[in-house]
């Protein structure tokens, strides 16, 4: 038995090719390297900024109204700021009596 090395049980030898194991580490590392830059991507939360709202209208006047009718009143609301505007919470009405 003149033969080194081992023998597969069908009697052939394994092929491996030394490219498909260097593919796969390259194809490991993209993912790593682009997994990374996803997570560390600036947001535009992130990047700053500094919100501003601006209102079409501070006051409106309905004249002259018996108590308790129910009435609707819009307003336009952009951000004229650099940064992210987010309303987190549907702001309550102050209605003032008298005026």
């Amino acid at each position: 038995m003149g033969h080194k090395g081992k023998r597969r049980r069908n009697g052939l030898q394994p092929t491996r090719s030394p490219w498909r194991s260097r593919a796969l580490a390259a194809l490991a590392v993209v993912v790593l390297v682009a997994g990374g830059a996803w997570w560390l991507w600036p947001t535009p939360e992130a990047e700053g900024g500094t919100p501003r709202l601006v209102v079409d209208r501070e006051t409106v006047d309905l004249g002259n109204l018996a108590f308790e009718t129910p009435t609707r009143a819009s307003f336009t609301i952009t951000n004229a700021g650099d940064g992210t505007l987010k309303i987190s919470d549907v702001p309550r009405v102050k209605a003032l009596e008298g005026c």
